[in-house]
Order: C-alpha cells, then structure tokens, then sequence
C-alpha cells in the first residue's frame, strides 16, 4: 500500500494532513486531532530490521493506537507489529510494504483515531 494512498484517505476521511515535526526525519508524519492534538497516526520510512525483519530494505510503516486485546490478535511479525519506537501495549506498527489490505489499513485507522480521542 502507497503512503500516498494513508495520506489521501486521512485527508478525505478527517480533513487533517500529515505534519513533519521531526526535522532530522522528513520521511515521518504524524496525524493528529485538531482539537486536542492528540496523534492517532505517524507514517515514517524505516530500516526494516528497525521491526525485526532480515532485510536492509526501507519500508513505509504506519504506527496507530489500537486496544491491547486487538493488537495481541493482529500481530503477526509480518504485516502488523508491535508498535516500533512507541508503546508496544497500546500501538501497532502496520507494515506498508507488506501484503495487507487497504481495507484493513483503513479500518485500523479509524479505530486509532477514535480511541486517540
């Protein structure tokens, strides 16, 4: 799935864009709530080993809040993780590069932003 693809649904779906509030990361973007700024999401391009995969390669990853009862069920090690460089209980890191669907990308999406609320 294209980063492009998570920028226009965010955008469409919540009227927010991306903002990059990393300076030395301009490849992440973090989506928050407008009223309480919250973040529900953070699209970065990482070294895939970051999430433990034996790969070099740089792959796009969408971190999002997501119950602990849920993440426990949809971490796989292969498309969902446990969330890289956030809390592991309460965030999943979703791999773009992998074979997931967009449906299920975008549901997880809006789950992160309800419970970010």
């Amino acid at each position: 799935m294209k980063r492009s693809e998570v920028e226009k649904y965010i955008k469409e779906k919540f009227d927010i864009l991306g903002e990059q509030i990393f300076t030395e990361y301009p490849k992440f973007s973090a989506f928050r709530h407008k009223k309480n700024e919250k973040w529900f999401a953070l699209l970065m391009k990482i070294n895939a080993s970051k999430l433990g995969l034996k790969s070099d390669e740089m792959i796009e990853v969408l971190n999002l809040k997501c119950s602990p009862d849920l993440a426990m069920v949809l971490v796989d090690e292969q498309q969902i993780f446990k969330a890289y460089h956030m809390n592991k209980k309460h965030w999943i890191s979703v791999n773009l590069n992998s074979k997931i669907s967009q449906k299920t990308v975008f549901d997880l999406i809006d789950e992160s932003f309800t419970l970010s609320k």
